[in-house]
């Protein structure tokens, strides 16, 4: 694979810098072209699934005639607005390469890329068939990808996630549940210098409900209660009569998220200040990847695998959600992490490690090769 490097940061290069923030559909039906162009020269037939508002999702497929279905997960878009790359163009120093969605996951759709040419070059696939999935909306939450991806999974025996991996030798083998919820907190107005006893401060009972809610946090098991955006008011001399708050919810488990969303719901129906009214709505959108005896198998083919290629592997917990949550909560055997080792993602400090381009595709390119021998 290393004799490949330069191709592999070439294609990484111009992926980066063909900017696909999630906001900007052009661009990352741009990437959604390029992906798909390299896929049908290696002999996938591709399906584009049109969308109004984000961007188009990429499903392609190529049978071959063994045994066992594998489902390959990447998304298409980043985080970064368009113009990110003008001031923050890919880079490469001191062996990391830098750059808007460097990690997340432009790398990873090289990783699986090469993975595939080595596959197909080697003349040595013996599965059933082989699809990919390109979502357009993944940090979005995949709102519209995810009836997609969920089919794709329904049809595969394995999935393998595009995702980047933690610096170390590590593969992801869970991730939390995500949820996105909205409080909403009404009161009454009034003028604070003529009238201040007669109003009921919307900002203050969120300002309890806020303490209240963040006291449900507890990192050790993987729950995680945060206000990330508060508004209230509309003038300084104004008793506020309307506040929210919008929270981020992690829950490692199914039992964990339901418990979170009933004890909120609870605590939300529970006023402090007389005279005020809480509204709670939300949900969680990305269910939790939990480890599964099938996951964990499949770790352990990982693990032996790299073995043979230099590698320690180890498994980690990612509090960060990715589609392979999808994959499996339907109980399809699911490994994340394939994609290249790298940290700060979502930062202008995101980088990720050139020398694991070649060793992540390697790793790929023999599991793909292993899997009907080993687990059918």
């Amino acid at each position: 694979m290393e004799r490949h490097l330069d191709r592999m940061v070439g294609l990484w290069k111009a992926l980066v810098e063909t900017e696909s923030g999630s906001a900007y559909k052009p661009g990352v039906d741009r990437v959604n072209e390029m992906v798909r162009n390299i896929l049908v020269d290696l002999g996938f037939t591709c399906r584009l699934i049109r969308q109004e508002e984000v961007g188009n999702h990429l499903v392609a497929t190529r049978t071959f005639g063994g045994r066992g279905r594998v489902l390959l997960s990447c998304h298409l878009d980043t985080v970064w607005p368009e113009g990110t790359a003008a001031e923050w163009p890919f880079r490469v120093q001191d062996g990391r390469a830098t750059g808007p969605g460097v990690v997340d996951m432009k790398g990873g759709i090289v990783v699986m890329i090469e993975a595939l040419r080595h596959l197909l070059a080697s003349g040595t696939c013996g599965l059933e068939r082989i699809s990919v999935v390109g979502a357009g909306d993944e940090e979005l939450g995949s709102q519209t990808a995810r009836a997609i991806i969920e089919s794709e999974a329904q049809q595969a025996d394995w999935c393998f996630v595009m995702e980047s991996a933690p610096p170390g030798d590590f593969l992801v083998t869970a991730r939390r549940a995500v949820g996105n919820f909205r409080l909403r907190v009404e009161g009454k107005t009034a003028h604070c210098g003529t009238r201040y006893e007669d109003g009921i401060s919307a900002v203050r009972e969120l300002a309890h409900k806020i303490l209240a809610f963040e006291a449900l946090n507890n990192p050790a098991e993987g729950i995680i209660v945060s206000a990330g955006l508060i508004r209230g008011g509309v003038a300084r001399q104004v008793v506020p009569d309307v506040a929210t708050a919008i929270f981020d919810v992690r829950a490692r488990t199914r039992a964990q998220q339901e418990e979170l969303t009933a004890r909120m719901t609870a605590i939300a129906a529970q006023p402090t200040l007389p005279g005020t009214r809480c509204v709670l709505e939300g949900e969680f959108h990305r269910p939790p990847f939990e480890e599964s005896p099938g996951g964990l198998t499949l770790f352990e083919l990982a693990r032996e695998t790299g073995r043979g290629l230099g590698m320690d592997l180890k498994g980690c917990i990612r509090g960060g959600g990715s589609d392979g949550s999808f994959a499996a909560a339907l109980g399809v055997p699911t490994l994340d992490g394939l994609g290249p080792v790298g940290d700060h993602i979502c930062s202008r400090r995101e980088y990720g490690e050139v020398k694991s381009l070649p060793a992540k595709a390697a790793l790929l390119a023999c599991l793909l090769r292993q899997l009907p021998e080993r687990l059918l």
